[in-house]
């Protein structure tokens, strides 16, 4: 989330009608903060980290800033003056970025002191854990800045930067103006931007996938649907409905290109998906099935198989987390195993209506790509059942062969909560 300090858009007008003394005692008495306490520093070149959790110790605090350095920067972090961890978010947000802008003989200038605040801290409190939000507010430093750096534009003229050509947003109801009435997160160009940072420069930290299991591989292991809503291979940025950074041609180039640097990023050949097979199962709900055709390539990636309701992309739902190396068929929809006692165990997904496919594909470099999203009209393919079932991995079959670059299985808390209302990252 960005916030201004409005330096150059601010004219103050101040009659005073009181004395000093008294203008002095209403100052002392509605402007002053008690300071939290402070727990722990850690100062790097002209960067300070300040600790206002216990949970963040100073040896912490020095991880952190390893970490900060894992994202791609440039001359801009010398501008970072301050990173503030809280325990909690009394703004209902889990980071800030405060710039320091003001105007300079026509050029728009960043101060030194812009800082970044991170809440939440005692939830947030390993480096994984709080990595994309560190990432994602540390974009928005590196966006505005060498935007600025390279194109003297300044939010909210970033309509006329080649940022928003390269992006194609000319046609999208991108916001330019988080006061205007019908402001969406979601839409906030700002947002837009720092979440393509984090795509596309941000650390191998801030883009874990988590390892998710189709519905028969659930059953066998005895494990719940999952755990985790939130992670990058699930949910890889706010907004749905653009492509993703890695998709977009030139904007890798660009994002690099403000920031000194040259390189071209090609994006892999993808995989196809084919028609869905649909069986029953034992207890005579669909089974889906679906194979995808893969290219021929040497190279391993990282796919997951996401689901959701054709009309709200905002709640994904996880189909499987696997390999190229492995079998590229996905089981989902209902899916029953009879145990050696006779009892059934079944895991049921109710597809009725309308639902979109989409495939995101992960490199070893951790770049996310996605096919183009499909949609499907279950009520009707429900209709055609074969009377041949899908093959069942036995319990001496399984593969081993682990996804690129998951995150341990565990909890929700293992990843940065991603909520599209204003003032949330």
């Amino acid at each position: 989330m960005k916030k201004f300090i409005l330096n150059i858009f601010s004219i103050i007008f101040i009659i005073i009608f009181l004395s000093q003394d008294v203008l002095a005692k209403e100052i002392l008495e509605e402007d002053i903060e008690i300071a939290p306490k402070v727990f722990a520093t850690y100062k790097a070149n002209n960067l300070t980290i300040t600790s206002y959790t216990k949970t963040w110790t100073k040896s912490m605090l020095e991880k952190l800033y390893i970490e900060l350095l894992n994202n791609f920067h440039g001359d801009e972090l010398s501008y970072l003056s301050d990173i503030y961890l809280y325990p909690d978010s009394p703004e209902g947000v889990n980071g800030l970025y405060y710039d320091n802008i003001y105007l300079q003989n026509g050029e728009y200038v960043l101060g030194e002191n812009s800082c970044i605040k991170l809440f939440n801290a005692d939830r947030y409190n390993t480096i994984e854990k709080i990595a994309y939000n560190l990432s994602h507010e540390y974009g928005h430093h590196y966006m505005i800045y060498n935007i600025m750096q390279k194109e003297n534009i300044y939010y909210p003229d970033i309509r006329k930067s080649k940022y928003f050509k390269i992006r194609n947003l000319e046609n999208y109801p991108v916001v330019c103006d988080e006061t205007k009435k019908n402001y969406l997160y979601h839409w906030d160009i700002l947002e837009l931007m720092a979440d393509d940072y984090v795509q596309l420069l941000g650390s191998s930290n801030a883009k874990k996938s988590y390892d998710y299991k189709s519905i028969d591989e659930l059953l066998k292991e005895g494990k719940p649907l999952y755990d985790n809503k939130l992670a990058f291979n699930l949910r890889p940025q706010i907004n749905p409905y653009l492509p993703l950074a890695a998709d977009v041609d030139g904007l890798y180039s660009y994002i690099l290109w403000i920031g000194g640097f040259t390189l071209k990023l090609e994006a892999p050949e993808k995989p196809k998906l084919d028609k869905i097979a649909v069986y029953k199962s034992i207890d005579n709900k669909p089974t889906y099935k679906i194979t995808l055709q893969k290219p021929q390539t040497k190279e391993v990636f990282e796919y997951t198989l996401v689901i959701y309701p054709k009309n709200n992309p905002f709640v994904p739902y996880p189909l499987k987390t696997f390999t190229s190396k492995e079998s590229p068929e996905v089981i989902f929809g209902s899916y029953a195993i009879k145990s050696k006692d006779g009892k059934i165990k079944s895991i049921s997904q109710n597809l009725e209506g309308e639902y979109t496919l989409r495939l995101y594909i992960k490199d070893d470099r951790n770049f996310i790509y996605s096919t183009n999203p499909i949609t499907y009209n279950f009520t009707e393919l429900a209709k055609h059942i074969n009377k041949e079932k899908p093959k069942q991995q036995s319990e001496n079959s399984k593969d081993n062969t682990k996804p690129i670059g998951p995150s341990k299985k565990g909890s929700l808390d293992n990843i940065f909560q991603i909520v599209a209302k204003k003032q949330k990252i």
